[in-house]
């Protein structure tokens, strides 16, 4: 039984490791299609991954700023009518 675990195991190892190499395109032709595809599945690849790490920046920039004091100064000045009632301390 651990003789076949660690024999499936070992095959999704591999499997993922063939997965994760980045495709070489310098074994293509500059003027191939090949190669062409190739590029671009490689730049889908970093678009994408440019993406994801946005994404959670933003996501965390956002709980950050809304437990922020800044959130609820902006919220009381937007809803002011004048200078002066923005300034009164409540």
């Amino acid at each position: 039984m651990i003789k076949i675990l660690v024999l499936l195991v070992s095959f999704f190892m591999a499997i993922n490791s063939l997965q994760a190499e980045e495709m070489d395109c310098s074994q293509f032709d500059k003027l191939s299609a090949k190669y062409v595809e190739c590029s671009a599945l490689q730049l889908k690849q970093k678009s994408n991954d440019l993406k994801n790490t946005t994404v959670k920046k933003i996501d965390e920039s956002k709980k950050k700023f809304e437990g922020s004091k800044l959130k609820e100064s902006l919220i009381k000045f937007k809803n002011s009518k004048t200078l002066t009632v923005f300034m009164e301390k409540n």
